[in-house]
């Protein structure tokens, strides 16, 4: 996004300030749900582990290995995803002259993948492979931060799209193929 659209953009959220509010304390906060929600997840996860270890315990131990996917895959994507944005080291789009972002950041570089974008869509991913519904919660969440991270003025859509997809083929993959 160019600065010039940008600043269109910030205009238009400045003429409708409980909206621009909104956009802040979004920003600022859905980031938390999918790592609030992750050792939900965890817990749901060891509760069926622990009924199906007293009437199965051939079942238990397979079910043993899909959490084991559930904690490992989630890191390795993260570690991953964390390694290739510090080698590329992409500029912020705030680094440009002239681009005033709605949430000021004192970061520079390592803006691609993005790292919320991508962390979120990996926790979706795990999500929907043992709950569907509340997976599909989860993607919802991914999506609604990717949009706030380039409204923040954070990341380019470039940055949240390639977080997003890297999250949520690698973490289907690292689910479902494993």
């Amino acid at each position: 996004m160019t600065p010039e659209r940008y600043q269109a953009l910030l205009r238009w959220l400045e003429a409708r300030p409980a909206l621009k509010k909104l956009v802040i304390a979004l920003n600022r906060w859905l980031p938390a749900v999918p790592f609030a929600c992750y050792p939900l997840l965890l817990v749901l996860l060891n509760v069926r582990w622990f009924r199906l270890l007293s009437a199965n315990r051939a079942a238990a131990l397979d079910f043993m290995q899909l959490i084991a996917r559930a904690v490992f895959v989630p890191a390795f994507v993260f570690l991953g995803g964390t390694l290739l944005r510090t080698r590329l080291n992409f500029p912020r789009p705030y680094e440009q002259p002239g681009f005033t972002p709605l949430v000021p950041k004192e970061t520079h570089g390592k803006s691609f993948p993005s790292r919320h974008a991508l962390s979120a869509a990996v926790l979706a991913a795990v999500w929907c492979y043992f709950y569907p519904a509340a997976g599909a919660c989860m993607v919802v969440v991914a999506l609604l931060i990717c949009a706030l991270r380039v409204l923040a003025g954070a990341h380019y859509v470039r940055d949240v799209a390639a977080g997003a997809l890297l999250g949520f083929a690698l973490g289907a993959a690292g689910m479902w193929l494993l």
